[in-house]
């Protein structure tokens, strides 16, 4: 069932008898009319302002309907409005659901920061011994983007090293380790740069 079936409105849902003309107009446009709104008038059961959407052929229309008084003094209220066919066609541009545009892919993969998931990672398998495979699954990234970002975060590592912003000392339960991150890094530059990893992996292996 769709969702505007609950609002249906037939001639059997009013009091034909208080409501003659909208009753007549339902019959006119069975199964193609909709209740709107409800308002309640008084301690009267039936009472009630109705605000009705009337949809057939070209046109909609809107009718307002109160009641009868029982006892005959006051006569049904009804008021229609009939929408032409530009007013109808922009009524469903309203009220259509808006249209699902699909995001297009753009082919780049998610962006990651060195400073927080390539700290992560590099905590992890340089201080930590994880392995490549792991890591990846724990962050759901593909082992090549885990080790990309390890290998930029260690060459950032060799940098800290080399600049004082990391101490390095025989002292630090990780000496084996960050001598290995000099010699990865050395491995892995050329120019003046490596000349200076060199200089300080050989200062720091021959201090006493």
């Amino acid at each position: 069932m769709e969702a505007r079936d609950q609002f249906l409105l037939r001639v059997g849902d009013i009091n034909a008898e208080t409501r003659p003309r909208l009753a007549d107009m339902l019959s006119i446009a069975e199964g193609a009319a909709y209740l709107l709104s409800t308002e309640i008038l008084s301690e009267v059961p039936g009472d009630e302002r109705l605000v009705v959407l009337i949809m057939g052929g070209g046109s909609w229309g809107i009718i307002e309907d109160i009641p009868a008084s029982p006892d005959g003094e006051s006569p049904e209220q009804y008021r229609a409005i009939i929408l032409d066919e530009i007013a109808a066609e922009t009524m469903r541009s309203l009220v259509a659901p808006p249209a699902r545009t699909r995001k297009e892919s753009t082919g780049r993969p998610p962006k990651y920061s060195i400073a927080q998931e390539g700290a992560d990672i590099f905590i992890q398998h340089i201080y930590e011994g994880q392995s490549i495979k792991s890591i990846a699954k724990e962050h759901h990234m593909s082992p090549t983007t885990v080790q990309k970002l390890l290998n930029k975060t260690r060459l950032q590592a060799a940098d800290n090293f080399l600049n004082g912003t990391w101490t390095i000392s025989r002292d630090s339960l990780n000496w084996e380790k960050n001598l290995k991150i000099l010699q990865w890094a050395i491995d892995h530059s050329s120019g003046v740069k490596r000349q200076q990893y060199e200089q300080l992996f050989f200062h720091l292996s021959t201090e006493g």
